[in-house]
């Protein structure tokens, strides 16, 4: 437990392929450590997808690449929605605010 902690502790966008290599043949003794991994895996995609590990990976173990791979685009696809959302309200709140849209302040006619 001590030794899972400390290499928890010390994962990294540089190592956690190299934990995931060694792990996953054992991963049903230390789950939460290869679940720590691919979060780091996800957190930091854009480094860990340029590394010569991530091939290595992805051919011993194409289907947990491939649930990494889901894991982000669906985290993305959450970041977008709320992007979406959050755009749309200050649009909203910016409508609100134009001239002419409440009626109190009218758009000047055009010429």
């Amino acid at each position: 437990e001590r030794c899972e902690r400390a290499v928890r502790d010390s994962l990294c966008a540089d190592n956690c392929l190299a934990v995931l290599l060694q792990l996953k043949p054992c991963a049903a003794e230390v789950p939460e450590l290869v679940e720590a991994a691919h979060a780091v895996v996800c957190k930091h995609v854009a480094t860990v997808l340029k590394q010569p590990d991530w091939l290595e990976f992805a051919k011993q173990y194409t289907e947990a690449a491939l649930g990494i791979m889901e894991d982000i685009a669906l985290k993305q696809a959450s970041v977008n929605a709320e992007q979406a959302s959050v755009v749309a309200k200050q649009a909203s709140r910016l409508a609100e605010l134009a001239p002419g849209s409440d009626g109190s302040r009218k758009r000047p006619r055009a010429p």
